[in-house]
């Protein structure tokens, strides 16, 4: 009898030693797989981040229809104005309205000497439909992408290392209003994740030369510098209503400060907008646009 007893009690303690064993098999390979997920997301998560260093997927510009850089990088969005600019230059000489059926050469640049930058860039007539076409110039470093039907030039990886690029825009064929390049960049800090990185975006609004004359008339500017507010006091007359834009540029056609003011309804209106300290005494051209009909004004900035 208690031979039986025994026997029993040793097969029922190696009953349980099974399935002890079989419990910590388990949660090994629950455990195992949690952390073999976990790590294929944080794979994609960092892989995706490294194709991106390509070029931007597209549709990131933050110009209306677009979304921006942040959808793949941590962090919020801020302005770059002062920071991003855009020059257009016909025959090494830049310009500050476009001609129609005219080549330009476009120099993007970021204001930094950061080791790490990215950038795209469209081009939109008044209606938010592509104005121009691109072609581009250093393969090495740009490429065109399409995204929303939308033809834009972005960086490719060789181009990561620089903070300027530059590559040819071809204006429309006919006059087709103020042209907005809309250009987001991003200031990496090139530790290979989506985080600490710094996304930009600005705004920079060319008009047409052959529409100067017809537009001016319906929008007339008084401008005039405020030394104390660094600021520049607007005195607006307008036959149209719309939203109003300004857009400073340097004489060497340099886009260095842009601001959306709002809307605006057809008479007269008294507007200020403060400049970025960061801008130096000299002369510039200040554009004012109101539904993209534009006028412009030379100012000097005295500080």
């Amino acid at each position: 009898m208690d031979r039986l007893c025994e026997t029993t009690e040793k097969h029922i303690m190696n009953k349980n030693y099974i399935y002890i064993g079989l419990l910590a098999a388990s949660g090994f390979l629950l455990s195992f797989s949690a952390n073999e997920s976990v790590q294929k997301v944080k794979n994609f998560s960092k892989n995706y981040h490294t194709l991106n260093q390509a070029g931007s997927p597209g549709g990131r510009t933050g110009a209306p229809g677009d979304g921006t850089c942040t959808q793949c990088h941590a962090g919020t969005v801020q302005s770059g104005s002062g920071f991003n600019s855009v020059t257009l230059l016909e025959g090494g000489n830049a310009v500050t309205e476009y001609q129609p059926s005219t080549t330009y050469q476009v120099q993007v640049s970021m204001a930094t000497n950061n080791v790490k930058n990215g950038f795209e860039i469209v081009a939109l007539n008044p209606n938010n439909t592509v104005a121009g076409t691109w072609t581009i110039t250093d393969g090495t470093h740009t490429k065109t992408i399409t995204s929303g039907g939308k033809s834009r030039v972005t960086h490719k990886l060789a181009g990561t290392s620089l903070t300027s690029w530059s590559f040819n825009w071809t204006s429309p064929a006919t006059n087709v209003g103020t042209v907005t390049f809309y250009l987001a960049t991003n200031q990496t800090n090139n530790n290979s994740s989506d985080n600490g990185d710094i996304i930009r975006t600005s705004q920079h609004p060319f008009g047409s030369q052959a529409g100067i004359a017809e537009v001016s008339a319906k929008v007339e500017t008084q401008i005039a510098y405020q030394e104390n507010t660094n600021s520049l006091n607007i005195q607006l007359n307008s036959k149209v209503d719309g939203s109003v834009f300004v857009n400073v540029v340097e004489l060497n056609g340099r886009s260095v400060f842009t601001e959306n003011l709002g809307h605006v309804s057809a008479g007269e209106s008294a507007l200020s907008v403060r400049l970025d300290n960061e801008l130096k005494s000299g002369i510039y051209m200040v554009n004012v646009s109101v539904d993209n009909n534009m006028t412009m004004k030379r100012i000097f900035i005295s500080k």
